[in-house]
């Protein structure tokens, strides 16, 4: 399969995109599936793990905002410690390694007295992404590095499809495993240490498919960034200023919900880990079969109408959420969800490459991560605070506005940039 997509070709108005003669696309490819074999292992059933352990949605906030918070420090010194080192893509995996050893000691966190387990879980957590943040942002910088600019949007379609099937039989298998075990946490919680120790080994087989890449250009890679001047020229890149923009409007709504949902799902809805199985299914089944159409539209119409349009779909979301009365209702609102956020994420990404400067990418690329890691400080604690004092019911639909209003932001900037 993976030797027949090196030779994969993508026709666009009678031009044929071969990719380079290596084997990039196989190993991107397969780093991706890995990926989220790993991160199936270790982080898909970690909200429900964190409800077993004895956390409540104040934690589950905590969860999605002190991760924000460490990767707002980490980020832009990671990525200029990265660019002074002579081989980024050595230094790189050392951030790889560091970030998967995390899940090591998530298995250890069982054996500590019960009163602190929630917290020591989420203190891993967030600590975690001081490694992961920098590794990710300069991983989505190197996607620029080795593919051509034509070839990205199919690299990272093709990559976003295939880990999702990857994510579809992982999920099915860890949740007929979890369910199989018992409603007993003391007979589950053993089961999910397991599960984190395995993540780690598959964690370094990923990091091996990644030390397989190659960079299209060898300069590339001794290339230093003169962060005063790229500052100064960020200031005046209005292409990006205007995508940023349109951006934290959308990432505010967009991870304002991430707790909400989980939230709902599990304290509301009751589900188990077989549902949170079904309902994670559902929506990457509709995520494999989507990212093909969204690639072919971002192709013909363009990043800037497609952004509108995905990010027009996810604001609907947290209403279809606060309508399903039950988890069958929800499991159907899941096609709707996998539908919009498979354009989302695939476009998201191939936009802000698309407005920053090769020579320059990293820095803007964790410029970006940097500000919507604010965000996801923010934006899970205020939809907390909304929770508390009104309903989860207040809380979903405020969190529709913000995606909303990023939404309008995106149509607005397509409109003038035509």
């Amino acid at each position: 399969m993976f030797n027949k997509l090196m030779k994969f070709r993508k026709f666009n108005s009678k031009r044929s995109l071969v990719f380079s003669k290596d084997s990039n696309l196989k190993y991107y490819i397969i780093n991706g599936i890995l990926f989220t074999i790993m991160a199936s292992l270790s982080r898909t059933f970690a909200m429900k793990f964190l409800f077993r352990i004895g956390g409540n949605s104040f934690y589950a906030a905590l969860y999605n905002a002190l991760a924000g918070l460490i990767a707002i420090f980490a980020t832009l010194p990671g990525i200029i410690w990265i660019n002074k080192t002579n081989n980024k893509k050595q230094m790189m995996g050392k951030f790889f390694v560091c970030s998967r050893s995390f899940t090591l000691l998530f298995a250890l966190v069982p054996f500590l007295p019960s009163a602190f387990q929630p917290a020591i879980f989420i203190i891993l957590y967030s600590l975690m992404n001081f490694p992961e943040t920098i590794s990710v942002t300069a991983f989505q910088s190197f996607a620029g590095d080795i593919f051509l600019p034509e070839e990205r949007s199919t690299a990272i379609s093709l990559k976003n499809k295939f880990s999702t099937l990857a994510q579809i039989i992982s999920m099915l298998l860890l949740g007929l495993i979890l369910t199989s075990i018992g409603k007993n946490s003391g007979a589950i919680i053993p089961t999910y240490q397991i599960l984190f120790v395995f993540a780690f080994i598959v964690g370094l087989m990923e990091i091996k498919t990644f030390y397989k890449l190659k960079e299209t250009s060898k300069d590339m890679e001794r290339h230093k960034i003169d962060f005063k001047t790229s500052i100064n020229n960020m200031k005046h890149n209005k292409k990006f200023k205007s995508f940023m923009i349109c951006s934290l409007l959308f990432h505010f709504g967009w991870q304002m919900g991430w707790p909400l949902f989980d939230t709902y799902q599990i304290q509301y809805l009751k589900a188990n880990e077989l549902w949170i199985t079904i309902l994670g299914i559902t929506s990457s089944l509709v995520m494999f079969f989507s990212f093909s159409y969204w690639n072919r539209n971002i192709k013909r119409y363009g990043n800037g109408k497609v952004i509108a349009v995905t990010t027009l779909g996810m604001a609907g979301t947290p209403i279809l959420f606060a309508l399903s009365p039950n988890l069958y209702v929800l499991t159907f609102v899941g096609l709707v969800t996998g539908f919009f956020t498979s354009g989302t994420i695939t476009v998201i990404f191939s936009s802000l490459l698309e407005v920053v400067p090769e020579k320059e990418r990293l820095l803007y690329v964790g410029t970006h991560a940097t500000l919507t890691n604010i965000t996801l400080t923010i934006a899970p604690m205020i939809g907390q605070r909304i929770l508390t004092h009104s309903s989860i019911y207040v809380a979903l639909v405020t969190s529709a506005c913000f995606r909303l209003i990023g939404s309008i932001a995106f149509f607005i900037r397509n409109r003038k940039e035509k």
